[in-house]
């Protein structure tokens, strides 16, 4: 009675403290779907421009949302590799890809903060300048 106790016991702890296995296909399927859901979001925005120069602050955080899903995607498969059987070229691609997407995330997030400051330092000298007196009109009336 008293083995079955410990041997139960055992089985019960280890079932609990053993790292939960990853299911790989369902797991990827909602990783790989967030990450579209996300290019997609990111494609359309660029689409609405037309050729237009497109708005850094808009990118800047439509992209946010894509760096997010993929650093998830790469952790997921960096973690799981062995137990999912997933190709070193297929991380690697994946790596390469997100290093692109940051740099471009990265330069609209930085000519966002330029011209955030260009605006503020434009708007702190109109407000020290005071109001503009208008001058006079000139010549005959």
């Amino acid at each position: 009675m008293m083995r079955t106790r410990v041997a139960l016991a055992l089985a019960f702890a280890a079932a609990f403290s053993a790292p939960a296995l990853a299911d790989c296909g369902q797991d990827m399927q909602k990783l790989a779907q967030a990450r579209n859901v996300e290019m997609q979001r990111v494609n359309e925005y660029a689409k609405a421009f037309k050729g237009k120069p497109m708005d850094p602050a808009g990118f800047c955080a439509k992209t946010a949302g894509l760096l997010h899903a993929e650093d998830a995607l790469i952790a997921y498969m960096t973690k799981n590799k062995d137990w999912c059987s997933f190709p070193d070229e297929a991380i690697n691609n994946l790596k390469a890809g997100h290093v692109k997407n940051a740099g471009f995330n990265a330069k609209a997030c930085q000519v966002a903060a330029q011209i955030k400051k260009m605006k503020e330092q434009a708007a702190q000298q109109g407000a020290a300048a005071g109001p503009q007196a208008q001058p006079l009109p000139a010549g005959p009336l």
